[in-house]
Order: C-alpha cells, then structure tokens, then sequence
C-alpha cells in the first residue's frame, strides 16, 4: 500500500512539474557573424519566459526563472531592470552596430513602479544595488546618489507595462573602472536553468573568453501585461553575452566554433524549447562545414540579410554522438573587405593643455543620406565641474542650435552632473560637441589608491531612430524572443550607441612625500642612534698583549676550561 501511495505522489508530482513547465519557455541562441578586419563577432542569447500571476507566492515558486530574479522584482517594485558588465571598445565605424550596445565597465539602469515615492524609490535603488553586488559579484555597491541620474528622453520603457513616461522613475548609474573577470562570469551562469557543461553553456570557457577584444555580460529583465489588469504577466529574463574574437589569434581567416572556445557544442540544453545557431552569410565568399539544414532571409526595407539555420535539437536527434562544429573553410578572401561605415558612429576624446581648464569633444558622423534626431546624454561626475554657456554645437566653422536641452547641475559630494542634447545632424556631416569643465583639487582621501592613473568619466549615451531600411545589426529579428519583430511599413527603429570612456588625470598630490619623509626621518635617526647608544652604554678596556695574541679557538677552550676563582 505505501508502495502505491508512493507512486501515485511521483505520478502527481510529474504531471504538476509538466503543468509549470508548460507556462516557462526556455530558449538558446547563438549568432555568428564575420566582422571587417578579421573578426568574428558571436551573439549568445538566453531567454526565459515565465507566465505567472501578479501574486507574492507565485513569485516565490519559480521554475526554469532563477528565484533570484523574481526576488528582486518582488522585493524591490521592479518594472524593468538591465544590467551589463563590458570590457574593451566596440568599434562602431568598422564593425557596425552590436545587437545590446553597453558603456565601458558596469551600467545598471532600472525603471520602478509608479506607485512608490521618490524618498521609497532612492532607498529601493541603492538596496537593489547592494544586492547585485553580491549577485554577480560586481562593485555596484558603490552606486550611489553621488553618480546617479534619472535620464529625460535617451531611455524609454520596453515593456508593456501601462507605465508613464516620467524619468522619476528611472534611475540611471555607470561604474567605467569596474574590471570584468571571472568571478562575474561564475554567478552569471547560476542565474540560468541548465548546467555549465550542457548546451550553448558549455562554450562559455572564461579563458577563451577573456581572450577576446571585446566581451560583455548582459541581464535584461522586463515584466509583460498579457491582460489590462496585469493579473496575468509574464517576466522574461534575457541574460546575453556578446564576444568580439580576432582571427589573427588562430592564425589565418578561417575560423569554427571549436578554434574559438576550444571545443565543439556537446548538444542542446535539455530543458530548452529551441536551440539554434544562426551564421551570417550575406555576400559569402566562403564554403561551410556542414551546411546549414535550413536559410532564413530577414528583410527591412531595402536591406536583406541572409541566415544559415543550425537546429541543435534536430541535428543532435540524428543520432549523431560527436561534438557538434561548425567551420568556415575555402575562402575565396583570407582577408575580409572592408565596408562602408554605418549611417552614424561617434568618438570621444579630451581637449586642452595644463591642469587648470579642460574641453570634452564628441565628434557624431552621420554618412545617412538624409538628416537624423539625435539625443546625446552625459553623465559626469561630481569632480567634473562643467559649464553650460560653453556647450557648442558645431558643423566645420557653423554652429547649429540644440532642438532640446536637459540640463541638471551637479553638486560636489552630492550629485552628478545630467546633460542630455536634442539636435538633428545634417546629412554626410560631422558634428562636434563640446562643452569645457575646470580641473579640480580632491581631498587626499577621495583619491583612489592608484591616483596617478588618473579618474573615468562614463561613456555618452547616443540615442536615435534609423531608417527601417538600415540593417547593421547582427541579429535577425524573426529569431529573437526579446526584439520585437518589425513591420515593413515601419519607418524607422530604435538604436543606442555608447562612445569611449575617458580617463581624466586631476591635480594630484605627491602621495610618495610622507614615505619619503618616513624613509629621511628613520635613516637620521638610525645614524644618530647607534653611535650614541654606543658611547653611553659600553666602557673601553685594554686588553692584556698575551690574550691579544690568542687565537678564537684559544679563547674559547680558556672561557669552558676555566677555574672559577674562589672569593677571598
């Protein structure tokens, strides 16, 4: 009887775990693409979707979804949370535009429900911060009212969510210094269903990772209505990583998935729904091993761009018990050509001579046929003190106006500097923009401890609308769980851009003063010690010629040997 009762409590068991799991889909990707100069730039996107009701205990009980996730949209009122974690330079002018563009370092931006008040919202966010420091390992406990903002026009909400669009609600922070490594990698992965070793997963090798030009780790996490009351929502977790390989490395333009992460895939994971790989073979000049089962075309506009399909799940049910590789082989080119730039890319960089006055350019090119809407957020520091009459807008010799301008002064200690700039660039034009800002002494225990290396200032933020017909993403929509798809009379879409991070060096003190005044002080007195210490403890005796004369050996046999002379 208690056999049956356990039986019946497994068969239960199962069918409510395939209840839950038929509201949780699970999906992988992976886009490869070759980029100009010898790069190849691979996409790896992991989507979770969970249907759910607006409750607290159904929040509590996740599935496929890392309870960690729902927690802190529990806990902390959460709407929208993005989270990425870059390394390097994402060259915008010869690789095009990424899928997820992310600022230098760490960027946390975070939209919270409309029902909380401003002083709720302050304390949420810095506990929201605290607890993805040791979430993921990252320095986001420094995120403070000190280098936060709330951004006007250059970040919009994403999800369906009825939300208004009040930049109260939004907070906004970046830590360029922040050094991504392993150890933000490790926890990265525990947020996902599978295991390390199985599926797209099992490619993710820290030391082929950390190898690459570029690499960065993304979270974007958004919460959808399905219903006008949201009792019925789905929150869908995005966790990405967007990797940027140099062919040179591998010695020659051929490439395959087994050269860049030194493996070959071991299979799907085994609770995803889908497991594919899309390549990039627009204009081809190269043969691949083995051919794609399947060739998907994503038109905009005028623009088409053309996908090899790899369904893992199919090719792994083959019955094929190898690792799964990829190859690029033949190519016609060992060099890829180089393409015309994107419609719009961006540098940055600082002007000025001495240490008293300095000016932050950004030069934005835009090689479009046609004019385009830019908006261009700073945010500086509290210890980059900037002057707004100084802000110019320049074409050559003509200066042009700001459609908008957003402008929130910071305060020393207390808050950052918020600068955001509306304006339409001229077509096959370069605008400059530059605002110039006063170098500024620290208190010598607000310098970092390598204070010669010098203080970051967070990447600009460049937000437009591109014509639809422009594809120079890397992505194709129809694959994406997370982008929405397109509609051919669309006219345009969305695109953000972030441009360098520049590091400032602010009159330092010499911080090697004290440890030479140390090093003097102790040398002097030593040498002042030693022979006082001397002439006031020992006494100069003379010594007898025939003890002079004896040997150390001699003297030692008198001193064992020796009668003690009785008192008298």
């Amino acid at each position: 009887m208690k056999k049956i009762e356990f039986l019946l409590i497994i068969v239960i068991s199962l069918n409510l775990t395939n209840a839950k799991y038929h509201n949780n889909v699970f999906s992988e990707e992976l886009v490869i693409k070759e980029l100009n100069n010898n790069f190849v730039n691979t996409y790896f996107q992991f989507t979770t979707q969970w249907n759910f009701k607006t409750n607290e205990n159904d929040l509590l009980h996740t599935d496929l979804l890392s309870r960690s996730i729902s927690e802190l949209f529990l806990h902390y009122d959460i709407i929208e949370l993005h989270v990425t974690l870059s390394n390097g330079l994402w060259k915008h002018e010869f690789w095009g535009f990424p899928v997820d563009s992310s600022g230098s370092g760490a960027e946390l931006y975070v939209w919270f429900k409309n029902h909380l008040s401003q002083e709720e919202i302050k304390r949420q966010w810095i506990e929201l911060s605290e607890a993805l420091s040791g979430l993921l390992c990252a320095s986001f406990s420094f995120v403070e009212e000190t280098n936060t903002i709330s951004p006007h026009y250059s970040y919009r909400p994403t999800s369906s969510w009825n939300v208004p669009l009040n930049s109260s609600f939004i907070r906004y922070a970046a830590l360029p210094r922040e050094v991504v490594c392993t150890e933000n990698l490790t926890p990265w992965k525990k947020l996902l269903p599978c295991d390390p070793q199985e599926g797209f997963m099992s490619l993710l090798n820290a030391q082929y990772i950390y190898s690459t030009n570029f690499h960065s780790l993304g979270i974007h996490v958004r919460q959808l209505c399905i219903d006008k009351t949201c009792s019925n929502a789905i929150l869908e977790s995005k966790q990405t990583v967007n990797l940027v390989h140099d062919l040179k490395l591998f010695g020659g333009s051929e490439w395959s998935i087994r050269k860049l992460f030194g493996q070959g895939l071991n299979g799907a994971c085994s609770v995803s729904s889908s497991s594919k790989i899309y390549l990039d073979i627009t204009d081809k000049d190269f043969e691949i091993s083995p051919k794609p089962l399947n060739i998907i075309t994503s038109k905009k506009g005028g623009s088409e761009t053309t996908y090899g399909e790899y369904d893992v799940k199919k090719w792994t049910g083959t019955g094929i018990n190898k690792m799964i590789n990829i190859a690029i082989v033949n190519k016609k080119h060992k060099t890829i050509p180089i393409t015309n730039p994107p419609p719009l890319f961006a540098k940055r960089f600082l002007q000025g001579t001495g240490k008293e006055r300095g000016k932050i350019v950004n030069q934005i090119t835009n090689s479009h046929w046609s004019n385009l809407n830019l908006v261009v957020m700073e945010n500086f520091p509290w210890f980059v003190p900037i002057y707004l009459h100084t802000l110019k807008l320049r074409v050559g010799n003509k200066e042009i106006k700001a459609t908008a301008i957003k402008y929130i002064p910071g305060e020393q200690r207390k808050r950052a500097y918020h600068l955001e700039v509306a304006f339409s660039i001229p077509a096959k034009t370069t605008v400059e923009m530059s605002i110039e800002f006063d170098y500024i002494f620290l208190r010598w225990q607000e310098y970092p401890p390598d204070a010669n290396h010098g203080q970051y200032i967070p990447s600009s933020v460049i937000s437009t609308m591109l014509p639809i017909a422009l594809n120079y993403t890397s992505l194709p929509i129809e694959a994406s769980l997370y982008v929405e798809s397109f509609n051919a009379t669309r006219s345009s879409y969305f695109l953000r851009i972030h441009t360098e991070a520049l590091l400032i060096n602010l009159p330092t003190p010499d911080f090697s003063m004290p440890y030479n005044v140390i090093c003097l002080a102790c040398t002097v007195v030593a040498l002042a010690f030693g022979p006082l210490h001397n002439m006031t403890t020992k006494r100069l005796v003379l010594q007898k010629k025939e003890e002079a004369k004896k040997t150390f050996l001699g003297k030692l046999k008198d001193k064992l040997f020796k009668k003690k002379e009785k008192p008298e």
